[in-house]
């Protein structure tokens, strides 16, 4: 017969109900996706590397600076709630209703009423009043229910029984919609629909429980029908096979029985949920022979095909929003009625085959028009004993059932209360739906997330606490060593993750945790072999041992050095930072990657401090201006931030900018003004100004500074600080270095290398006309190497070429004996040409001002005297050549500041005698 459109409604409703639920429910059966989220947040850590080091006579001087070191780190979140998705399967719900009462009026007078009995009753569950229609506790919801619901349908089934389905379903649906307007319109609770969608479910997980009790022998039923279609059309004997098919059927189902009771945990059963799903299917085959061969209360065949279907959806539309809300003792309920009904109604119904159908099993008679239309009493016999079955099933597990009933109420109460930020009433109802059934999964774990959202951090402790002694969960026990970890307790947190790993071995979540505990309690060789235990994640456990290894300097695996992924090249280049491994890669902006800001600041860190990898392919420059520019900024990521700005600017070269900065953050971020006065000190000393390095050097030291060595000490001595000098080698025990011997007087005693220093010390202001006698001054050929090799990078300006070529054979035997390369040929080369990038800049950006002779070119590349004139000023902020200050002085008086330059010239005589600055005037002015 074909279907009209109408009756097709039905099918196209149920099966999208179907479709979805059943798919949700096996994406978190699979994935274990549900209440319960665990994020991976990525964490930094960090970890000292040079950034340089230059050869003094004293030896190397570095500077170590921050890397960062990125960990993963599972982290346990609130319950996440889902009202708009609740708020659709609750709707869905009551639609699934409206469409079984239309198949009520389809149904026989005396089904009608018996089905309309079960529907008050339903209704009478439905937790509609709780909408407080017209005052708390009052029944106006439940009348208004009966209203819109029972009293269309009677009146349809009772006295207009021969209106078209059409009618029905108009009738019927649209009186229904009607009425749930009405509830909510007229409803006084807060948020009346997610209400209303929550305590629905009551009502459906009725119907789910009823369905599953129908299909209870459906399997073994089913399968009896297929095997005999077999032997009817192969001639197969099918005794043997019905047996053994059975036999491991009811096996299965009493194991699946003592794991809902908790008896069984030897290895793990396939998830009930996808039985279920099983079952449904092959219950359809079932109830379609049923329907054909057995008298039934309706008229056609689809109306029970129907019922059978909407039944199915809505079992497994309840299954879903139990599963995804956490509402475990309403998953248990669901699991203990399918483990009753298919091992009792199961049993007797194979019991019932093999007792009434064994003298023709292996016949091949069309044994499915008689399986269901038996002498009444054998047909009746299985039925009772079927119930029986279940009620001693029930009366094993102790009547949990019943709790776990009341106790899924509870917990839809709970979850509306704690979605609808009402976190007492939700506490309360959690705290009591645990008290009532403890095996509940997320209660507790919800009233500890409360605590701590209403800053009652000891009362989430201690709730954290009950459940791991009474139910513990990973999600609690990662929450539970947090805690406790954040409050310097990490011997308390060890202890519960370990205990945890003996209730969930090698769960991949609390392996990971533990192990990084164990790496901060500086434990690396139990948290290298924690990782090993970890079962999955592996690019987290990868990242994390590579991690461990580099913070405490083990080798790395081949595994570690050839990890992919942005995170695992970041780790990599700090190893490479400490000389560890060996890494190159080039960046991807468009890296999904860097739009996380601890991933995207290490990366600029680590690889700006890289030397091999510089600063080419990536604009870090603006990438660290646009993070800066982020408001509500914190003040730790903003010192993160700028100092690797601080970084940027000494690779590029910038060290006009860079010193500036330098002293802005010493003052801005005074906890670590050490380090910063310190950072200049080193450059400046990198740059040969002893008089501004020893001034850095001596407010790093009163900053709290403690890595000074005794190559720091001739900067301090030799810069005009020689009482700081010896104050920090007495205090810090500093010895100065072999070549720096003193009288009893306290008077440094001369030597080849003392002389070094003192022209090293006077080299920035010194004239041309002493530059070769200082250098004759000295006898070591390595000192003369030094002195030469800062001449021609800070002086060859004052130099004629054939003066220049016997100070680059100086410097190459310096070379070849520190296995050094100074690129001084580069160096003049690009004096020489000078600078076409100079003509773009208006203030010497990116310029050493302290390389007057490259200054000197990039001046004469500029075409505007003011330009020029702010190059110039710059640069003599910081460098005491006198051909750089008089050629300062020259462009004032071109651009018309007369007075500066007078005021230049009185500040070049602290430093010239008046004769030489004269002779200055007379030659460049």
């Amino acid at each position: 017969m074909r279907w009209s459109i109408w009756q097709r409604s039905f099918f196209f409703i149920f099966l999208v109900v179907l479709i979805c639920s059943g798919a949700g429910l096996l994406w978190i059966v699979i994935s274990g996706s549900s209440f319960q989220s665990i994020e991976l947040l990525t964490l930094s850590e960090g970890v000292n590397v040079p950034l340089g080091k230059f050869l003094s006579a004293s030896g190397f001087l570095d500077l170590e600076v921050q890397n960062f070191l990125l960990f993963d780190q599972f982290l346990a979140v609130p319950p996440i709630t889902y009202p708009a998705l609740t708020q659709v399967m609750g709707i869905s719900v009551w639609a699934l209703l409206l469409f079984f009462i239309v198949l009520i009026t389809l149904l026989k007078r005396q089904a009608f009423l018996i089905g309309a009995g079960l529907l008050i009753l339903l209704l009478s569950i439905s937790g509609v009043n709780s909408l407080n229609i017209g005052g708390v506790g009052t029944n106006y919801a439940m009348a208004i229910c009966l209203l819109f619901l029972l009293a269309p349908a009677a009146i349809v089934r009772l006295f207009f029984n021969y209106l078209s389905l059409r009618f029905r379903m108009t009738l019927i649906i649209g009186m229904g919609i009607l009425g749930l307007a009405v509830l909510i319109y007229f409803a006084q609770a807060p948020s009346p629909t997610y209400l209303f969608s929550e305590n629905i479910f009551l009502m459906a997980l009725v119907m789910a429980s009823g369905f599953i009790l129908y299909t209870g022998h459906a399997f073994v039923s089913g399968t009896y029908l297929v095997l005999s279609k077999l032997n009817r059309d192969i001639g197969i004997k099918i005794g043997w096979h019905f047996a053994i098919i059975s036999t491991l059927f009811l096996g299965l189902m009493a194991l699946v029985f003592l794991e809902a009771t908790g008896d069984w945990i030897m290895w793990p059963l396939p998830p009930f949920q996808i039985l279920l799903v099983l079952i449904g299917v092959i219950g359809f085959l079932d109830i379609h022979f049923k329907i054909k061969y057995y008298h039934q209360t309706f008229s056609e065949a689809w109306i029970g095909k129907a019922f059978y279907l909407g039944g199915f959806a809505i079992s497994l539309l309840v299954l879903f929003k139990a599963e995804l809300s956490g509402n475990t003792p309403m998953v248990d309920f669901l699991h203990h009625v399918f483990a009753y009904s298919q091992l009792g109604f199961g049993l007797l119904f194979a019991l019932y085959i093999w007792v009434n159908f064994s003298a023709i099993i292996n016949s091949g008679n069309a044994i499915e028009k008689i399986m269901y239309n038996p002498p009444f009493f054998p047909y009746f016999h299985m039925r009772l004993g079927g119930t029986i079955a279940v009620l001693i099933l029930m009366v094993y597990a102790q009547g949990i059932i019943a709790i776990q009933f009341s106790t899924s109420s509870t917990q839809l109460s709970a979850d509306y209360y704690y979605t609808t930020k009402r976190p007492v009433e939700a506490s309360v109802l959690y705290e009591n739906a645990f008290d009532r059934y403890r095996a509940n999964d997320k209660a507790l774990y919800a009233v500890s997330n409360i605590y701590l959202e209403q800053n009652q951090p000891t009362l989430a402790l201690k709730t954290l606490e009950r459940s791991f002694e009474q139910n513990p969960q990973v999600t609690d026990i990662l929450l539970l060593s947090w805690l406790l970890e954040k409050w310097s307790r990490s011997n308390e947190s060890v202890f519960y993750l370990e205990e945890g790993l003996k209730y969930y071995p090698e769960n991949p979540y609390l392996a990971n945790n533990l192990a990084l505990i164990y790496h901060r309690m500086n434990l690396p060789k139990e948290a290298l072999t924690t990782l090993d235990k970890m079962d999955g994640f592996k690019e987290v456990r990868i990242l994390n041992a590579t991690g461990v290894m580099i913070a405490h300097e083990v080798p790395l695996k081949d595994e570690n050095n050839l990890a992919q992924g942005l995170k695992n090249k970041i780790n990599l280049l700090a190893a490479d930072n400490k000389g560890l491994a060996t890494t190159h890669f080039d960046i991807d902006p468009n890296s999904e990657d860097l739009e996380n800001d601890v991933i995207g600041r290490s990366l600029i860190r680590n690889y700006l401090t890289n030397s091999r990898e510089g600063t080419s392919g990536f604009d870090f420059g603006a990438q660290i201006d646009s993070m800066l520019m982020n408001e509500d900024l914190p003040l730790s990521i903003e010192q993160n931030l700028k100092e690797s700005g601080l970084i940027f600017k000494y690779k590029t070269g910038d060290i006009k900018l860079l010193l500036e900065h330098l002293n802005g953050m010493a003052f801005r971020f005074s906890q670590d003004a050490g380090f910063y006065h310190a950072f200049a000190g080193w450059v400046l000393s990198e740059q040969g100004d002893f008089e501004k390095a020893a001034i850095e050097w001596k407010q790093a030291s009163f900053k709290d500074y403690s890595m000074f060595t005794p190559s720091h000490l001739p900067y301090l001595y030799f810069g005009k600080m020689e009482e700081e000098a010896v104050f920090i080698s007495g205090t810090q025990k500093v010895n100065f270095p072999d070549w720096m011997k003193f009288d009893s007087s306290g008077e440094l005693l001369s030597n080849d290398t003392v002389q070094l220093y003192k022209t090293l010390a006077t080299l920035p202001g010194m004239l041309g006309k002493e530059l070769l006698p200082s250098l004759d001054s000295l006898e070591n050929n390595v000192n003369k190497g030094i002195l030469a090799k800062e001449i021609l990078q800070k002086k060859s300006h004052w130099l004629s070429e054939e003066e220049i070529k016997s100070m680059l054979m100086l410097v190459e035997n310096y070379e070849k004996a520190t296995g050094q390369n100074f690129y001084l040929e580069n160096f003049l080369q690009a004096v020489k040409l000078g600078s076409d990038e100079a003509t773009e800049k208006n203030e010497g950006e990116g310029l050493n001002p302290y390389l007057t002779p490259l200054v000197l070119a990039k001046v004469n590349q500029l075409k505007d005297d003011e330009k020029r004139y702010e190059m110039l000023q710059g640069a003599c902020q910081f460098n005491k050549d006198p051909i750089l200050w008089v050629t300062l002085v020259r462009y004032c008086r071109i651009i018309g500041l007369d007075q500066y330059a007078s005021a230049n010239l009185r500040l070049m005589g602290e430093w010239i005698s008046q004769d030489d600055l004269t002779e200055l005037q007379l030659k460049f002015l």
